[in-house]
């Protein structure tokens, strides 16, 4: 199937015309490198600050000045200069969000083909936007960085697409793939230079077969944290984490329904949707849908709108995000999962009375409850799993940088820090994970853990 009609299928299943431009005659140029350091993003806009909107491509080998710095941060002391990561990430993950954001507004249409929600073996929900995600984060890291062997622990493989049964779902995810490709000096990066095909877009997915460790550098990639809230219309995340010899150095989390007053964060992402077209938002205004993300040493973190909403990625619309400052359990909110699949709301439940928590649990769904703390929106994240379970390090990896770097604290239940160098799983994860805003809170939940965890049924 030609460029064309794969776009054209796509833009029938998600009422989304293709851009006019195409792939038609698109060659581009390619130059030497020329690599310099500038500040960091400013929390606050400013007239002088550079913009790097989608005039300016971040093509593979082509000159270009990294706006990222941090200076604090690096491995084992050492400074290490991780602006083209950093740059890169934001990008790939604000190209991921469009797509998600399409994907999700088909599915709220009926009868649209595109949207159709299919079941992995652990009967958890999968959709084109998992695979699509997953396509596109590998491609656009192996062109950025020009490395075809580049190494990425992913969720999703490629095993339902390449089945007998799979090709109507594959050309889907092809045809969501391409159509963002090829917006793709929107957000700075390169289109291909012809529309991929089932291939491409396979071994794409391939790549994302690395099992992590304790040396190296990986990417680690959820494609969609939270894919229960995605297809419910909800909260989800798109999740990019940089590991290097065990140790998280960067995070990115893409988060397109977090309302940007934190209040809305306790109705269902339906009747936000509703009450916006009710009392719609001011034009230009920032209310929902934000990229969140932070460098190992640096001492802050950072968010930005999405570039699906405002139309061009700049980085002065940046601000710095902080916990926050609440420390009396009277007033802190909490955060579990949605989900009792996975969590015991029960445990967490009863820890919350002993420290003497008395809001009702903030129930979000995916690594949206890391970006809420880290935005200050919430004070406490608690996840006990139930026995058998195993937690995964890219349901974790970002969201636990980006909260450290907006001054909050992250640990097991021993009060131990996450240990991100033994493969696929968090390892030697003593009882749960508890993430705050400050010391003083985290120290009280540690306590009550330690009164209680003998008399519960984990």
């Amino acid at each position: 199937m030609g460029c064309s009609l794969r776009l054209s299928a796509w833009a029938a299943a998600t009422g989304i015309p293709p851009s006019p431009s195409g792939w038609q005659g698109r060659r581009l140029h390619r130059a030497p490198l020329a690599r310099r350091r500038c500040s960091a993003p400013s929390s606050t806009p400013s007239a002088a600050a550079p913009s790097l909107g989608a005039s300016r491509p971040l093509l593979a080998g082509t000159e270009h000045e990294w706006l990222w710095d941090c200076r604090g941060g690096g491995i084992g002391g050492a400074r290490r200069d991780y602006a083209k990561e950093m740059e890169v990430a934001v990008r790939v993950v604000q190209a991921a969000c469009t797509l998600c954001q399409r994907v999700q507004d088909s599915l709220l249409v009926p009868d649209s083909g595109s949207g159709s929600i299919h079941s992995k073996l652990d009967r958890s929900p999968v959709t084109v936007a998992d695979w699509g995600v997953q396509a596109i984060v590998s491609w656009l890291l192996s062109d950025c960085f020009q490395d075809k062997l580049i190494s990425i622990v992913a969720e999703e493989d490629d095993q339902t697409l390449s089945s007998s049964d799979g090709a109507a779902l594959l050309e889907s995810v092809v045809a969501a793939v391409n159509g963002c490709l090829i917006e793709a000096p929107k957000y700075g990066l390169r289109s291909p230079e012809k529309e991929l095909g089932d291939h491409d877009i396979l071994q794409a997915i391939r790549k994302c077969s690395s099992t992590g460790g304790p040396k190296g550098r990986f990417w680690v990639l959820d494609p969609v944290d939270g894919t229960l809230g995605f297809v419910r219309g909800d909260q989800y995340a798109i999740a990019l984490a940089l590991i290097e010899d065990g140790e998280v150095v960067l995070g990115v989390l893409g988060c397109p329904n977090y309302p940007m007053k934190k209040e809305w964060l306790n109705y269902h992402q339906r009747y936000y949707r509703l009450m916006s077209k009710v009392s719609p938002p001011t034009s230009e205004s920032w209310h929902k849908g934000c990229v969140m993300y932070a460098h190992r040493g640096c001492g802050k973190a950072w968010m930005q709108p999405l570039v699906h909403d405002f139309g061009k990625l700049d980085w002065r619309n940046s601000r710095e995000i902080r916990v926050s400052t609440v420390s009396d359990p009277v007033s802190a909110t909490f955060c579990e999962p949605v989900e009792k699949a996975n969590s015991s709301h029960s445990f967490t439940a009863g820890l919350a009375h002993r420290v003497g928590l008395r809001k009702q649990p903030l129930r979000v769904y995916s690594m949206v409850k890391y970006a809420a703390i880290a935005r200050g929106d919430a004070e406490i994240f608690m996840k006990f799993a139930r026995a058998g379970y195993k937690e995964k390090i890219w349901d974790h990896a970002a969201g636990v940088v980006i909260i450290q770097e907006a001054g909050g604290v992250v640990t097991d239940a021993g009060g131990r820090p996450l240990d991100f160098s033994r493969g696929v799983f968090l390892e030697g994860l003593d009882r749960g994970i508890i993430a705050c805003s400050g010391a003083l809170l985290h120290h009280r939940i540690l306590g009550a853990v330690d009164a209680s965890w003998n008399s519960s049924t984990l």
